[in-house]
């Protein structure tokens, strides 16, 4: 039963969960077990949560302290048998392991912060559906593809 601790660069609790330079990993009397770095977060778009997820797991990992955690994030976790608890940002993680600040438990999605965009829209793609692409005038078309949102040819409107 390890406790992990999203933290800034600073060995500070982060402000949010997916956007946390890393995590500290702890035993029960508070030892340091591992670092884990949160990279990759720009490359993989927001798959990186899952890997930190899954990493976490590896770890042996059953609770979490953060300072914030969007809807779906929190779900995931809470779905995946973790512990959430929400802890004042920019407290160092040394006087979270001390039990020197209090934690509030994370118990439902709705405690998470609500996602400020639809979803798919935080421009990397997820869960979004990809439209089909508008056909260019002097490409071979299918004969069963739609003309749909064809407008112009050679600037003469349709």
């Amino acid at each position: 039963m390890a406790l992990a601790i999203a933290v800034t660069p600073r060995n500070e609790v982060a402000g949010h969960f997916g956007k946390a330079a890393g995590f500290h990993i702890y035993d029960e009397q508070g030892q340091l077990l591992a670092e884990l770095n949160n990279s990759g977060s720009r490359e993989i778009g927001c798959k990186h949560k899952k890997v930190i997820q899954r990493q976490l797991a590896e770890h042996g990992v059953t609770r979490l302290v953060l300072g914030n955690i969007g809807q779906r994030s929190l779900a995931r976790l809470l779905n995946a048998g973790f512990e959430v608890f929400k802890a004042p940002s920019r407290i160092a993680a040394s006087q979270v392991v001390a039990g020197g600040t209090q934690l509030e438990p994370l118990l439902s999605a709705e405690q998470g912060r609500p996602c400020k965009r639809e979803k798919g829209g935080c421009g990397c793609g997820c869960g979004s559906k990809k439209k089909a692409a508008v056909p260019k005038v002097g490409t071979m078309l299918k004969a069963t593809a739609p003309l749909s949102g064809l407008t112009k040819i050679g600037g003469l409107k349709l």
